[in-house]
């Protein structure tokens, strides 16, 4: 085994495998639908419960979401994802409800005909790959055996629903779970690590969030229908390695460099995989979550937290904070992370996404801790990534200044972009980003205008804005406690002709000065673009009106404003702006080498 396979298998008891292989485990971590005490209680004390139960009220009869291939292949002609994917994810968000709701109320004769119709329908898929994730030849897919995120998922929901109703079904269709489990493991496990198909996510060097998302899903499949516990033990130190690779890769401090919206498929699937193993063989994992850069990973989405329910976004990355409450608030619990338990407190706990409602409701039903923190508290003053990200926090003001390089994972060209919070809202953001489609991941990303460098709000010089590549870089340093210094002199084309730029980000609760000097072989107008969460006003010639904030303007002067284009996203199977409201682009410009925004309360 390499070194950087290690990182979970060196600090795993002697006996982990052989526990595995002698059968001296806990299968699966919830309660079969026999066990109606447990179910009762649950639905006598979780909020989730009457939730759950009303979802699966509203799916009618008769009725499963139709995936036709002329919906696939929109995906190759026009880059759609939608079309298919709603109807895809909705399968498995109906079965995961109607299957919750026959386990929480004991009722078959309401929920069976209808669990029944989604899951053979998902059976008789003849494909759970997504048609972003095949490879597509000129008239057709090539490639489309491969195990990808939403193929690991479906199988992972598929076993979980096997193990705590497949003795169930088999009353109504003899045989049926043994048909769940036979084409469940092919298309997933045994697809990846006997079939012969390579599958990049598990033989990278350097993982990113398919990975852990991948070997998590395909771990819970193993668990719980691998019958053959010698083989079991083989699957879970051949999905652990690539997870150790993950992690051994991973900065200290732990920086998700794929944004914080990526968090929940990143660094918290690697508490999601180390939980099933601790509730699998309880006391397994301790030196794991003993481990500081665990913690690290984990918390970090608290860390990002800034203005109360939202996050630093970055990337593609959105602004609501929603990490996965079903995990994130028992890793606070493991973890002794008061700050990750408090974020329960939010309230914006939603029952799964995509199709992993499953798995997700069932952990926000058994896994939650009794009792919360009374409250969530404001966040450090202070918390730093290395060269990555900075942020700062009070009572007044909170703001954020973004650096690192332009060609991160999900990558927006963002290098020096600062957000501005008063209190908890919004004033300056970044715009994140709406439901993908094929031109996401083209080369005409860039060509989106909330991805580009002009949809952030480093200076345009003359004709240049940021590009996209590793070699535009930035960092930053902390002077006194609450000045940011970014050198921004490596973030731009040789065209651009900057020969020193540095911004300034001076910082107090009620006033923050954002300071631009630089010095370009070439004169040339600077224009920054603001996104603001309030319409902008301008009062005169050199202020402007931000809501309850005022901007002063010195060395720059008012430009243009313009409505931005809303950004859309499917929540629950429901569209949605990600800000809840328009954002307005304000435009300032200067014909000078240094100029200052000075925010006033």
């Amino acid at each position: 085994m390499n070194e950087n396979e290690r990182f979970i298998h060196d600090r795993l008891p002697e006996d982990f495998y052989r526990r595995i292989e002698t059968g001296n485990f806990i299968r699966q971590p919830y309660p079969v639908f026999a066990d109606r005490d447990a179910w009762e209680k649950v639905r006598s004390v979780s909020k989730y419960a009457p939730l759950i139960i009303a979802e699966a009220d509203a799916i009618e009869e008769n009725s499963v979401p139709q995936l036709l291939f002329s919906n696939y292949s929109q995906f190759r002609i026009n880059g759609n994802r939608s079309e298919y994917e709603k109807p895809y994810f909705d399968r498995r968000k109906n079965l995961a409800f109607l299957a919750l709701a026959m386990c929480l109320t004991g009722d078959k004769e309401k929920y069976m005909s209808r669990l029944l119709d989604h899951v053979i329908a998902i059976l008789e898929e003849w494909n759970w790959c997504l048609p972003a994730h095949i490879i597509w030849g000129e008239n057709g897919p090539d490639e489309w055996r491969i195990c990808d995120l939403f193929c690991a998922e479906t199988g992972a929901v598929m076993a979980q629903f096997h193990a705590i109703l497949g003795d169930e079904i088999d009353k109504e269709f003899p045989g049926l779970s043994e048909i769940i489990r036979e084409k469940t493991l092919d298309r997933t496990v045994y697809n990846v690590l006997l079939k012969g198909i390579t599958h990049w996510w598990h033989e990278t060097t350097y993982p990113a969030n398919w990975t852990v998302w991948c070997s998590y899903n395909n771990l819970a499949t193993a668990f719980c229908l691998e019958k053959d516990n010698r083989k079991l033990a083989y699957f879970v130190k051949r999905y652990l390695e690539p997870t150790s690779r993950f992690i051994h890769y991973y900065p200290e401090d732990g920086y998700c460099a794929e944004g914080p919206s990526y968090y929940n498929k990143a660094n918290l699937m690697v508490f999601r995989t180390l939980f099933w193993l601790h509730k699998s063989i309880p006391g397994s994992m301790d030196k794991l979550f003993a481990e500081p850069k665990i913690k690290n990973m984990v918390e970090f989405i608290a860390n990002v937290r800034i203005g109360g329910k939202y996050q630093v976004s970055f990337g593609d990355a959105q602004p609501i904070l929603r990490p996965d409450f079903s995990s994130a608030v028992p890793a606070g619990v493991l973890l002794n992370s008061p700050e990750m338990q408090a974020l329960g407190l939010l309230n914006n706990a939603v029952l799964g996404a995509c199709g992993d409602f499953l798995k997700e409701a069932l952990a926000l039903l058994f896994d939650q801790p009794e009792t919360l923190p009374e409250q969530l508290s404001p966040g450090a003053p202070v918390t730093l990534f290395e060269n990555r990200l900075a942020i700062l926090r009070s009572e007044g003001f909170s703001a954020s200044l973004k650096t690192g390089n332009n060609e991160e994972p999900h990558n927006h060209n963002d290098l020096g972009h600062f957000s501005l919070f008063n209190g908890s809202e919004p004033v300056i953001v970044d715009a994140g980003t709406g439901r993908y489609a094929k031109i996401n991941f083209s080369p005409l990303r860039y060509t989106l205008w909330n991805t580009r460098g002009n949809g952030h709000n480093a200076p345009v010089f003359g004709e240049y804005e940021q590009l996209s590549g590793r070699e535009y870089t930035a960092g930053f340093s902390l002077k006194d406690g609450h000045i940011v210094c970014s050198d921004l002199s490596k973030a731009y084309p040789a065209a651009a002709g900057v020969k020193r730029f540095e911004r300034k980000l001076d910082f107090s609760k009620d006033q923050v000065i954002v300071e631009d000097t630089f010095e370009l072989e070439k004169s040339a107008p600077a224009v920054i673009t603001l996104l603001c969460a309030q319409t902008p006003v301008q009062k005169d010639a050199h202020t402007i009106q931000l809501g309850d904030v005022t901007l002063k303007l010195e060395g720059i002067a008012f430009d243009s404003a313009e409505i931005m284009p809303d950004l859309i996203f499917s929540r629950s199977g429901k569209d949605i702006n990600i800000w809840g409201y328009t954002l307005t682009a304000l435009r300032l410009r200067s014909e000078n080498n240094s100029y200052k925004l000075i925010f006033q309360k």
